[in-house]
């Protein structure tokens, strides 16, 4: 048992340094070389753990291996970008300048249905409201509407709106972020007294923000048995 559980525990180092690496990426958003090597990472780490007759370097050898190839394969494609191409598939235009390319999506194998479908998970109820249809290279749809069907911006409106930035948590749960208290200019002094402005405690908070504008949030903890 104990040999199976230091095994586990160097495994899942080595993979989590692999994944740190590698980088934080979604399943959904990996290439197709950084696809391959997440699931043979996933099949050799698992060898040794499942099994205490293979010895754990059949799984660091390989695991450190790949994580060199896939580095070094990154490092050649950002300097070469066309080789990218060659190894990763290319974004397809289904939608270009509102008509439909039946013959693209006949090549890549997808149906008028998964289009549509992807088009309301959008947020798209009609194809004709689209000027720009794209499936990107890790599998997303890009959509751009006609201008019809955009909504207006503040500038389209002649309309001018202050920047209120980022919300930055000051309390979460009672305990002071002092970071962002920092981060925002502001001192514990300050802090106390806007709580008290609200008829609030520092245990009674149960969040507060504050913008890059300035407006605060704050919001009690419920007291419990109501």
């Amino acid at each position: 048992m104990t040999t199976i559980l230091l095994r586990t525990i160097i495994i899942y180092l080595i993979l989590a340094v692999a994944m740190r690496v590698m980088g934080k990426r979604q399943i959904g958003e990996l290439e197709m070389t950084e696809l391959i090597t997440t699931l043979m990472l996933s099949e050799l780490a698992t060898g040794p753990i499942e099994n205490r007759e293979i010895p754990i370097a059949y799984a660091v050898v390989p695991i450190i291996t790949l994580l060199t190839l896939e580095v070094v394969n990154s490092m050649i494609l950002l300097k070469i970008p066309r080789i990218k191409n060659i190894v990763s598939p290319t974004p397809n235009v289904l939608i270009r300048q509102g008509q439909l390319d039946q013959k693209e999506m006949s090549r890549i194998r997808l149906s008028i249905d998964e289009l549509i479908g992807e088009l309301r998970r959008q947020g798209v109820t009609s194809i004709d409201e689209v000027e720009y249809a794209i499936l990107e290279q890790n599998g997303k749809m890009t959509t751009v509407l006609k201008m019809q069907y955009r909504q207006p911006t503040l500038d389209q409106l002649n309309l001018k709106a202050k920047e209120s930035g980022l919300a930055h948590i000051l309390i979460a749960d009672g305990f002071i972020n002092r970071n962002n208290l920092t981060l925002t200019g502001h001192d514990e002094i300050w802090l106390e007294q806007e709580l008290k402005a609200r008829n609030c405690t520092r245990r009674e908070a149960f969040l507060m923000t504050v913008d890059d504008a300035g407006k605060i949030m704050l919001i009690k903890k419920e007291v419990k048995g109501t």
